[in-house]
């Protein structure tokens, strides 16, 4: 089953340095498969995007896109590094990504805009 998940981040602050910070309504919890980055049309070239799934005490923090300077749309296919049993990457191996908790986009260097940016993630359960 496909759970889509949708995060409208507002930005404040002065143009070109504003940032913000959305959540998504609920945590999620399977692969992530899928993420479409929506900016807003005014959003600027200086604009930088981080999307995790947040921490706590029982799990750290997992990056699923981080992009710099750009404020293009994009659909992201996020994939982590497999490991063997001893922790030791495996050579061309990737999978989905999990998430258990919420999902978090935090955008800076962008104007103030409401969104900013809208970023749906797609995971699978």
């Amino acid at each position: 089953m496909i759970e889509i998940h949708k995060i409208a981040v507002t930005t404040t602050g002065d143009n070109g340095s504003a940032t913000g910070t959305g959540y998504s309504t609920r945590a999620v919890n399977g692969e992530v498969r899928a993420l479409q980055i929506d900016w807003g049309a005014t959003a600027p070239g200086t604009s930088d995007i981080d999307v995790v799934v947040e921490s706590d005490d029982n799990r750290p923090e997992v990056t699923l896109y981080d992009k710099d300077d750009s404020a293009a749309d994009a659909w992201v296919y996020p994939k982590v590094q497999s490991t063997d049993t001893g922790g030791s990457a495996i050579s061309g191996e990737y999978q989905h990504p999990l998430a258990n908790g919420r999902l978090k986009v935090s955008v800076a260097g962008c104007n103030a805009l409401d969104p900013a940016v809208t970023v749906y993630a797609f995971v699978v359960s």
